[in-house]
């Protein structure tokens, strides 16, 4: 049971993007586009849209987790005291552990954040080669002269 559970969260967590999309449509309030009207989800929301989207458990924890994660939802969790269901009516309250978990999550995300920003510094730093050293240009013919002249040289 292990190895198809897994499968069915990388896998619902892989087709995020797309099952976003669908969500938004089924319940605008719980999904919303705008950053500002994103607000926790209350318990047990995972089954209930499982439920009513004929989804597996593991590949909907998949697409929520990705939801959940993101610094947006993070945002609301901690700025809102109330959790809300997937039509939009108040459920139960934010606990200190939701918030607690949240305050991680935007750390952990800050820390990527900044780590990505010095990786792209580095790298703009490390990319930069030195200018070649310029020779003058040697027509054909002065060329042609140095090189006799070495080998003038090696035979004496």
């Amino acid at each position: 049971m292990a190895p198809t559970y897994r499968v069915e969260r990388d896998r619902g967590s892989n087709e995020f993007p797309q099952q976003l999309a669908v969500l938004r449509g089924r319940w605008p309030l719980a999904f919303p586009t705008e950053h500002e009207d994103v607000r926790p989800l209350a318990m047990g929301a995972a089954r209930q849209v499982a439920a009513a989207m004929s989804w597996s458990l593991p590949y909907t924890l998949g697409v929520l987790t990705r939801w959940k994660m993101a610094a947006v939802y993070c945002q609301a969790v901690l700025s809102h005291d109330q959790r809300i269901g997937l039509d939009g009516s108040l459920a139960e309250m934010v606990d200190a552990e939701a918030k607690e978990l949240a305050t991680q999550q935007m750390a952990q995300l800050e820390a990527r954040k900044a780590a990505k920003k010095a990786a792209e510094t580095a790298a703009a730093t490390v990319v930069k080669p030195k200018p070649a050293p310029t020779r003058p240009t040697e027509t054909p013919e002065q060329l042609r002269d140095r090189v006799r002249a070495g080998l003038f040289r090696r035979r004496a």
